[in-house]
Formats: structure tokens, C-alpha cells, sequence
């Protein structure tokens, strides 16, 4: 039995390990990955500037190792697929992986939502911050455990890996196309690798975490006392 709201902001039985507004979830992302907070000196375009050209050498490198496994799958599975995949401009399958991608990120958080679903809730939203580079699912006041947040966490991951690799087995020619959109939507996933890597760090005891995005915007995390 999940214990209720009020009763995870009973002292007495619950720690308070984390809580942050939704703006503030890159500063968690960063903590977690062990990357050091950039100085408050800094000037704040310059640190979104810095954001933005690692976000780009992600996508120029993606592009390089999707070509790079494309090409190589494609041998494996089909003898002739590097005379199909030579007819099919290597751009243009990196550029329409690019606007896959628009469109596979809706699908990516209605995955996150069908799964809160299934573990009960009910006011299931989406969103986005614009400062935090981010868009999400939640469910508004929902109390799940690490357990179900790391399943929640992967679920995507696991969906459309699978259903991109199945593809790339059927249709080898298109391996760019696939091979980028996959280093595309892996990045993308960092920040869910982050949620359950926090559940396994935390696997020695029982964590609990909600969201109340409609009123407060922040997230909460707390440990039960041992």
C-alpha cells in the first residue's frame, strides 16, 4: 500500500530527499550525471549558448554513427544493401530522421503517460520548459514508487528501440534513417536513464515520489525512514 501526500510530509516517518520546480530539472540532470554547476559568474546566454552547441555536436555526431551502423547492419542482413542504401541520399535520410524525430517525441511521452495510466493515475498532463530543453508527461499528485518510476522511466526506451531496430531488419537501405534516429532518440532519453539510475541508487531503500505541476510546478522525492 503507497502511502498518501499527507502522510509523506509526516517528518516522523518520511525523509525529504529531493524537490525542485520543473524549471529547475536540468540543474537535477546535471547533479546526477556528475557534471559541476556552472558558476553563477557566468553570464546566463552563455551557458544556454554552451547548451546549445553540445546539443548540436550530439545531433553531427549522431548523424556520423548512425551512418556508420546503418551501413553495417545493413551488410548483415542484406548481401545487396549497400547498392540500395548508395541510391538513397545519406542528407536526406539524416534530414528526414530530424523530422522523425518531431514526431516521435509526442509519441515518446504518450508512452511515459500510458504508463502512469496503467499504474493507476488518473489526471495524466504534458508539458514543457523551454529553459530545462525538455517536454514531459506527468500525473498531477500521483503518488508511485522508485519501482514504478524507473518503469515508467524505460518504457519508452524499450518501445521504440525495439520497434526502430525491427524496422532496420526490414528495411536495411534505409540504415542512415535509422541508425540516426536511433543515436537521436537515445540522447533524447538521458534524462530518463538519469530517473532510473537515481531508483537503483536509492535501491536500499523506499522511495516515493509525485508531481503537483498544476499548482506548485515542482516535484517531490521522499525515503521512507528505516
Amino acid at each position: 500500500m503507497k502511502p498518501t501526500i499527507e502522510q509523506l510530509h509526516n517528518p516522523d516517518r518520511y525523509d525529504l530527499i529531493d524537490s525542485f520546480r520543473i524549471s529547475e530539472m536540468m540543474v537535477f540532470l546535471r547533479r546526477e550525471l556528475g557534471f559541476s554547476q556552472p558558476s553563477e559568474q557566468k553570464p546566463q546566454k552563455l551557458a544556454k549558448k554552451g547548451a546549445w552547441v553540445f546539443l548540436l555536436g550530439l545531433a553531427i555526431g549522431g548523424g556520423f554513427v548512425g551512418y556508420l551502423l546503418g551501413s553495417g547492419l545493413a551488410g548483415v542482413v542484406k548481401d545487396n544493401a549497400a547498392t540500395q542504401s548508395s541510391s538513397i541520399s545519406m542528407l536526406k535520410q539524416v534530414g528526414l530522421a530530424f523530422l522523425s524525430f518531431v514526431v516521435l517525441l509526442p509519441i515518446h511521452e504518450v508512452i511515459h503517460a500510458a504508463v502512469l495510466k496503467y499504474y493507476g493515475a488518473t489526471n495524466v498532463g504534458f508539458g514543457g520548459s523551454w529553459k530545462s530543453m525538455i517536454m514531459y508527461a506527468y500525473a498531477q499528485k500521483f503518488v508511485h514508487s522508485g519501482r514504478e518510476l524507473a518503469w515508467i522511466a524505460v518504457m519508452p526506451f524499450l518501445i521504440i528501440t525495439t520497434t526502430l531496430v525491427i524496422a532496420w531488419l526490414v528495411w536495411p537501405q534505409y540504415g542512415v534513417f535509422f541508425g540516426t534516429i536511433l543515436f537521436i532518440h537515445t540522447t533524447a532519453c538521458i534524462g530518463d536513464f538519469v530517473l532510473i539510475n537515481y531508483q537503483y541508487k536509492n535501491r536500499h531503500r523506499s522511495i516515493y515520489t509525485y508531481d503537483d505541476l498544476n499548482e506548485e510546478q515542482r516535484s517531490y522525492f521522499f525515503a521512507e525512514r528505516g
